[in-house]
């Protein structure tokens, strides 16, 4: 999972938007490592410590519990439905979807949008630049045949110039 997160970081160097990611990447698995190896280290990454990132949602768990009132807090999983969250968010049978609960936060679905978000700017700066390119192929296309047709013209003029001296 975190490969499929961090991968498109490291090409940060080529897109602004990207560099904020990869600060934030290096942040948040150095907080959750308790490593701050991930602060410096070039890509890609070191893999994580999975011990460490498990005691450390642990810790940030109990965290929440221990400061969040029992009636203000929801421990929830989405495999769990819409049943629990209407319950504690007080909202009526008539008011709880009837749809299925969806599931976009698969791996799959995440490593598809995050290569979506690094990939996406360059193909629409691309395709802007063919509809642009492809605009002024058409004009000088135009400008040559205009050219041409002029050149044709004026040989014809000269020619029957030249004829008329004869």
């Amino acid at each position: 999972m975190t490969s499929s997160i961090t991968q498109p970081a490291q090409y940060a160097s080529m897109f602004t938007h990207v560099k904020k990611l990869e600060y934030y990447m290096r942040y948040l698995f150095a907080t959750v490592n308790d490593d701050k190896e991930f602060l410096t280290s070039p890509w890609p990454l070191p893999p994580q410590n999975k011990e460490k990132a498990i005691a450390s949602y642990e810790r940030h768990n109990q965290l929440v519990r221990d400061t969040i009132p029992p009636s203000h807090l929801l421990e929830y999983n989405v495999r769990q439905g819409w049943e629990p969250l209407c319950r504690f968010l007080e909202v009526g049978v008539a008011g709880c979807p009837m749809t299925p609960f969806p599931k976009s936060n698969s791996a799959r679905a995440v490593k598809w949008q995050s290569y979506s978000s690094f990939i996406g700017p360059p193909i629409l700066v691309s395709l802007i630049l063919m509809i642009l390119f492809s605009g002024a192929l058409r004009r000088i296309r135009s400008v040559a045949d205009w050219c041409c047709h002029e050149r044709s013209r004026l040989l014809q003029l000269l020619s029957k110039g030249k004829g008329k001296d004869s």
